[in-house]
Formats: C-alpha cells, structure tokens, sequence
C-alpha cells in the first residue's frame, strides 16, 4: 500500500498546464457523481415530479372523473 501511495504522490507532483487540472478537477467531480448514483439507495424508484395526488384523467364519454352530469 505504501508503494502505491508513493507512486500517486510522484504523479501529482509533475508539472501540470491548466489545461491538465481542469481535465483533471472535471474528471474527478463526475466519477464521484457516477459513484454516488451507484452507491445511492434508491428504495421507490426514481420519479421526476411532487406527486401531489393531482392528475389528468378523462373517462372514455369525455367527462372527468369528478364531474357530475
């Protein structure tokens, strides 16, 4: 473990264009994103939207659900 750290403290002590650390910083932050989605706990699923109870549903006649005639 300890040559491996080595090794990772010589990497990042050679000379690095800006161009490289941005590249570098970038990658970084998406693998952590890729990592926390795959680590995360999804126990319902995923949905997009407050699920509030409200929805758009029309009978076959054409009436709402809740219209009286």
């Amino acid at each position: 473990m300890r040559e491996v750290w080595e090794n990772i403290k010589e990497f990042m002590k050679r000379d690095w264009t800006p161009a490289e650390k941005a590249l570098m910083i970038i990658c970084a932050v998406l693998l952590g994103v890729v990592y926390g989605f795959l680590i995360a706990p999804i126990k319902a699923g995923i949905s997009c939207g407050n699920n509030n109870g409200n929805s758009y549903v029309q009978s076959d006649d054409g009436y709402w659900l809740g219209d009286e005639e």
